[in-house]
């Protein structure tokens, strides 16, 4: 169960390395809003243990373009006795030039081992589109829920949301869509790959 969320921290690891390059505001009327998400982080149970790693990239901004981020509203517990709830979240800001516009946002990531002896791991990587010449890039990154609730139950979560480019008056939305993720039963196992990415 932590092997799985180790591997889907390199995949992210990858992801992130590949695709994030130092992003700043240019001085040239670019504006860049970075905000880094609302991260809790709780153990509750008795042995139970949570883990989390928030990781939040601004974009970058040149010529009035303007790139906001956010990293989403990510809550991570362990409520269970000897439960474990672990949480990987990435947001990487989009490139906006030339009066475009980016917005990432990162997505809403609840992730909960609720159950006795239970396992919660949950994956998110949100990386923003492009947008130039008066274009728009919209990404979001889905309202992630990963929930453990049974006893000895293990979900595993991992979601990656890709952003398109937009330019010339073009708009691109991605959202991600509204996944949720649950292990109910004594003992059982959910399982939940997306990926979400511009045409």
């Amino acid at each position: 169960m932590r092997s799985t969320l180790l591997a889907g921290f390199a995949i992210l690891a990858a992801v992130t390395a590949f695709s994030a390059a130092p992003a700043s505001a240019q001085t040239s009327g670019g504006v860049v809003i970075t905000n880094g998400g609302h991260n809790f982080n709780t153990a509750k149970g008795k042995f139970s243990e949570a883990g989390q790693a928030i990781t939040t990239l601004s974009g970058s901004a040149s010529r009035h373009g303007k790139a906001i981020t956010n990293g989403g509203d990510n809550h991570n517990t362990a409520l269970g006795k000897l439960s474990f709830a672990g949480q990987d979240v990435t947001t990487v800001g989009g490139n906006a030039s030339g009066r475009g516009r980016v917005f990432t946002n990162g997505g809403r990531n609840d992730n909960t081992a609720r159950g006795f002896s239970s396992s919660a791991t949950q994956s998110v990587a949100t990386l923003g589109g492009s947008a130039f010449g008066h274009g728009k890039s919209i990404t979001n990154g889905g309202r992630n829920t990963n929930l453990a609730a049974g006893a000895f139950s293990s979900a595993d979560q991992q979601v990656v949301t890709l952003g398109g480019a937009a330019g010339r008056h073009g708009l691109n939305k991605v959202n991600g869509g509204g996944n949720t993720n649950k292990a109910l039963g004594f003992g059982s196992s959910a399982s939940q790959q997306v990926f979400t990415g511009a045409p």
